[in-house]
C-alpha cells in the first residue's frame, strides 16, 4: 500500500518482483520504468513532469536565485595557453556567450576566433569537448559535443580562421588526437571496424581522406574491452598508449618507435604490463629520447621515475613519494637560458596544491613556486620546443580560474598578461579577508579547512565556506548544504563554484566533505572507500552532518545535501542510510540501483570501483548501501530532487526513475519527492544556459526546503 502523502503523486507501476541471485533476496518492484520509451513509463515521467512544474511554480524565491546566480556567474575566464612556435591559442568562456570560443594569438598580438560553437547552434545546444593544434601550430583538431552528449565528432580547422578543413570523424568518446608532424595525419581512439559495441582500438587519419578508411593501428593486443591514451614525443617520433581496462586501478604501457616511417604499421613493445605491477601509470616523452613515468607502484601517494632511453629498462627514481602529499603533475623545464634543467612537480596536499622545484638531473629539490594562495593549480603548461616559463591556472573558493605565469630564472610568479581579465566577482580566499560582493546585503564570507572525525576515529577533511561568524559557538543555526563525491579517486579541491558563492552570499554554508574513496590523500585513500568498502564513503558523509549538527553550524531542519552522478550516489545512500540528518537532498545523475547498474549506460566498465553483481560477496555489498533497496516504506525522508536527463548515456536515466518511485511510494515525510527531467542533453551541462536554468531550481529547491532566503 502506497504511504499516505500529501501530495498526490503519479502512479507507478509497482510490481512484487523479488529475485533470488546467488540465494540472495533482491526486490525490484519498479522494473517496468527502465524501459524509458514504454507506455507506462512514458505515462508517468510525463505525470512527474508535471508534479515538478506545480512544485516549482510555489517556490517563492526561484526569481531572486536566478538573478543572484546569473550575477555571479558573470565572470570571463580564459584557459592556460597552448603555445605552438610563437603563436599560442586559449579557450575563452565570455560573459554572454554560452559557450566556449577557440583563440589564437599571434606573435604581435593580433587575435583570431578559430572555432565558435555558438556561432554553429546559437541556442548552445553544441560544445567545444576538446581541442589540439598540430605540432606547427597552422590545424587544430576540434572535438563537439551535441547536447551534452558523452560523444563527439572530430573536426579540423585552420589557425588562420579559415573554417573547417577536414572531417567529421565519429562518433567518438571524447578521444585523445596525436598529430604527426607535417599536418597531414593524427592519430585517435575511435570505434572498432569489427566487433561488440563499444569496442575501441587506436587509428590513424590522414586528412583528405573519409574516416571510414581509417586504420586501426593498436587495439588487438588487449583482450576485450579497455580505454587509449595517446602520448606523443614533441618530435613526433614515438607514440606511448596507455591501455586501461573500465576504472581498474591498474594500467599498461605500449610503445611505438620511428612512426613516422610508417605511421600505418607502427611496431608496438611493451613497456609496463599492469597485470604485473598492479599500478597506474602514465608516462611523458623527452624530446631527447628519455621519458619520466609517473606511477604508484609501492608508492599510494605517486613517485616519478626516469630513464634516458625508453626501452633501455634503466628506469631510477627520480623522486621519491611525499609522505604528506599526492603526486598530481610534472612538467620539464630546459630551456637554453637555464643553468640546468629544472622539472617542476605539482602536489596536493590536504586537498591543496603546492609546486616544488627540483634538478632534473637527480630530482633533488631546490625550491618551491609561490603560489597566489591555499587553493587549487590546474594544468602546468610548457612550450614543447623548450623554455623557462610555466603557465598554469588558479583557482580557490574566492577566485575564479586564473592564469599565471612562472618564471624559473626569476623564481616569480606573476598574473599571465595574456589573460587580458575583465573585472570579475571576487569573494575573499583568506578567513579575514572582506568580500566585495555585488549584493550590498551579503554578509563577509570565509573559507576554513576544518577535519572532522568518523566514527572509526579517522580524520576527514572539511571545507566551509560561509559568513564570518557562522562557526562561532554562539551562531545560531544557518542553512548549510553539504557537497561530496568519494569516488574513483577523485579529489576534492577548494575552487571557484559560483553556485557555492551565491549560497554563502545568502547567508548560508556551503560544506566540502572529502570523504574515503576520493584522491584527497592518494590511492590508499581511494581504496578505503571503493569496492567492498563504499559503505564507508557514506557513513563518512553521515558523520560530516553530524559534525556540522553538533557544532551547531547547521540543525537537521536546516541542511541539505547535494551531489552529482557519484556523488549522487554518495548523498541519496547517506540519506537512505541516515534521513533524520537532512531537511532535503537533491542529486543530479545520481546511480542508485547498484544491483542493475551494470545494465545502464557505460555501468559494465566500473565494475572496478563498485563490485559486480555477478560475484554473490560484492552483490551482498552493493545491496548494503544501495539507495533503491535501502527505501524504506513508513520513513520520514526529506525533500528530494532528483535531476536526469533521458539521454543520460554514462549512468541512465533508470536510475533516477525507480529512485523516484520509491521514495514516493515510501515517505511519510511533509516534503515532496520529485523528478526533475530533460529529453536532451546528457550527463553533463550543453551551455551556459542550460547550467543556469538547472542550478536555479537546485538553489530555489534547497532554499526552500532549509529556510535560506535570499
Amino acid at each position: 500500500m502506497t504511504s499516505a502523502h500529501p501530495l498526490a503523486y503519479p502512479p507507478a507501476p509497482r510490481e512484487d518482483l523479488v529475485e533470488t541471485p546467488h540465494g540472495l533476496p533482491v526486490a525490484d518492484p519498479y522494473r517496468t520504468l527502465e524501459d524509458l520509451e514504454g507506455e507506462a513509463g512514458r505515462a508517468w515521467a510525463e505525470g512527474q513532469d508535471a508534479l515538478f512544474a506545480a512544485q516549482r511554480a510555489t517556490w517563492p524565491q526561484l526569481a531572486a536565485w536566478e538573478r543572484r546566480l546569473a550575477a555571479d556567474s558573470a565572470a570571463r575566464r580564459v584557459s592556460a595557453p597552448v603555445w605552438r612556435g610563437s603563436r599560442y591559442f586559449t579557450e575563452r568562456y565570455l560573459p554572454g556567450r554560452e559557450q566556449a570560443v577557440l583563440y589564437v594569438t599571434e606573435a604581435d598580438g593580433t587575435e583570431r576566433v578559430v572555432v565558435d560553437a555558438d556561432a554553429a547552434e546559437p541556442r548552445g545546444g553544441v560544445r567545444l569537448a576538446g581541442w589540439r593544434p598540430s605540432w606547427e601550430g597552422d590545424l587544430v583538431a576540434c572535438q563537439f559535443a551535441v547536447d551534452g552528449a558523452d560523444t563527439t565528432r572530430l573536426e579540423v580547422y585552420a589557425a588562420d580562421g579559415s573554417g573547417l578543413v577536414d572531417g567529421p570523424v565519429g562518433p567518438l568518446r571524447h578521444s585523445p588526437v596525436a598529430w604527426l608532424p607535417g599536418g597531414k595525419s593524427f592519430y585517435y581512439v575511435g570505434p572498432a571496424a569489427e566487433g561488440p559495441s563499444g569496442l575501441l582500438r587506436v587509428k590513424l587519419h590522414q586528412l583528405g581522406r573519409p574516416a571510414t578508411e581509417d586504420e586501426e593501428v593498436f587495439g588487438e593486443q588487449t583482450d576485450g574491452f579497455a580505454y587509449f591514451g595517446l602520448t606523443v614525443a614533441p618530435d613526433g617520433s614515438r607514440l606511448a598508449v596507455s591501455v586501461a581496462r573500465g576504472v581498474a586501478r591498474h594500467n599498461d604501457l605500449w610503445l611505438a618507435r620511428d612512426v613516422w616511417d610508417d605511421p600505418a604499421r607502427p611496431v608496438w613493445r611493451p613497456l609496463v604490463d599492469g597485470a604485473e605491477t598492479g599500478a597506474l601509470t602514465s608516462i611523458r616523452l623527452h624530446r631527447d629520447g628519455g621519458a619520466r613515468l609517473h606511477t604508484d607502484r609501492e608508492a599510494p601517494r605517486g613517485r616519478i621515475l626516469v630513464t634516458d632511453c625508453v626501452l633501455a629498462k634503466g628506469w631510477r627514481e627520480l623522486v621519491p613519494e611525499d609522505p604528506q602529499a599526492a603526486l598530481d603533475e610534472s612538467v620539464l623545464l630546459d630551456g637554453p637560458a637555464l643553468p640546468e634543467p629544472l622539472l617542476l612537480v605539482c602536489w596536493s596536499q590536504d586537498a591543496t596544491s603546492r609546486v616544488t622545484v627540483h634538478r632534473a638531473a637527480d630530482g633533488r629539490r631546490t625550491g618551491e613556486v609561490p603560489l597566489p594562495g591555499s587553493g587549487a593549480v590546474k594544468v602546468l603548461r610548457t612550450r614543447p620546443e623548450g623554455g623557462h616559463q610555466v603557465w598554469f591556472t588558479y583557482t580557490d573558493f574566492g577566485t575564479p580560474p586564473t592564469v599565471y605565469v612562472f618564471d624559473a630564472l626569476t623564481g616569480q610568479v606573476s598574473r599571465w598578461p595574456g589573460e587580458q581579465a575583465l573585472p570579475r566577482p571576487r569573494v575573499p580566499a583568506a578567513e579575514t579577508a572582506t568580500s566585495q560582493d555585488p549584493h550590498p546585503e551579503s554578509p563577509e564570507l570565509t573559507a576554513q579547512q576544518v577535519r572532522y572525525e568518523a566514527d572509526d576515529g579517522t580524520p576527514v577533511l572539511l571545507f566551509l565556506l560561509g559568513p564570518a561568524d557562522a562557526t562561532h559557538p554562539q551562531a545560531s543555526p544557518r542553512p548549510t548544504l553539504l557537497t561530496g563525491y568519494g569516488g574513483f579517486g577523485t579529489p576534492m579541491r577548494p575552487g571557484y563554484n559560483p553556485f557555492a558563492r551565491a549560497w554563502a552570499q545568502a547567508g548560508g554554508v556551503y560544506a566540502v566533505a572529502c570523504v574515503r574513496g576520493g584522491g584527497e590523500h592518494g590511492t590508499a585513500w581511494h581504496a578505503a572507500g571503493r569496492g567492498a568498502a563504499k559503505s564507508r564513503a557514506v557513513d563518512d558523509f553521515n558523520d560530516a552532518a553530524r559534525y556540522l549538527i553538533d557544532r551547531n553550524i547547521t540543525a537537521p531542519d536546516r541542511l541539505g545535501a547535494y551531489g552529482q552522478s557519484n556523488g549522487g550516489l554518495l548523498v541519496t545512500a547517506a540519506m537512505t542510510r541516515r534521513p533524520e540528518l537532512y531537511a532535503a537532498v537533491t542529486a543530479l545523475g545520481p546511480l542508485c540501483d547498484m544491483a542493475r547498474y551494470e545494465r545502464f549506460g557505460i555501468g559494465h566498465t566500473w565494475t572496478a570501483e563498485y563490485g559486480s553483481a555477478a560475484d554473490r560477496e560484492q552483490l551482498a555489498g552493493l545491496l548494503g548501501y544501495s539507495p533503491y533497496h535501502q527505501v524504506r516504506p513508513g520513513t520520514r525522508y526529506p525533500a528530494v530532487l532528483l535531476c536526469v536527463a533521458d539521454t543520460d548515456h554514462r549512468t541512465g536515466a533508470q536510475h533516477v526513475r525507480k529512485m523516484c518511485a520509491a521514495l514516493q511510494h515510501a515517505t511519510t515525510g511533509p516534503g515532496p519527492v520529485l523528478m526533475r527531467r530533460t529529453t536532451t542533453g546528457g550527463h553533463a551541462h550543453a551551455s551556459a544556459r542550460t547550467a543556469h536554468e538547472l542550478g536555479t531550481d537546485v538553489a530555489a529547491f534547497l532554499a526552500h526546503h532549509t529556510g535560506l532566503v535570499t
